[in-house]
């Protein structure tokens, strides 16, 4: 669980930079808060933050996403992740960029492809 958490706070601070402006800041907290959820040890809390990610259908989502999909202790939790994922990734861009990286690296990729508010 804590290389989970490490990983999950690693997206965060990698996102927290490429805040500008007043509603990017307003989404950066909202942000924040549903990757508290992603760490939280209730897999239904977990899954609820996993639905909302998925509904606001914004391509920042994917680096918590791949994280909880690949390194929650909950199979049901990854498995929501993992669907998830496949929402977000119009594109299916995930795969070429994580393909033969550890977890680290991958997060690394995805957040320099999709980790950027301005985006939004």
């Amino acid at each position: 669980m804590s290389d989970f958490l490490s990983q999950l706070q690693m997206v965060e601070e990698a996102v927290k930079g490429a805040t500008k402006g007043f509603m990017a800041k307003l989404d950066s907290v909202t942000f924040k808060m549903t990757i508290g959820g992603l760490k939280s040890n209730d897999p239904t809390a977990a899954m609820i933050s996993i639905e909302q990610l998925a509904k606001e259908k914004r391509e920042i989502s994917i680096p918590p996403l791949y994280v909880v999909a690949r390194g929650h202790p909950v199979q049901q939790v990854r498995d929501k992740a993992e669907e998830a994922l496949k929402q977000l990734d119009k594109g299916n861009e995930i795969p070429a960029l994580v393909k033969g990286k550890e977890v680290k690296e991958a997060v690394a990729a995805l957040v320099a492809r999709f980790g950027n508010f301005k985006k939004l």
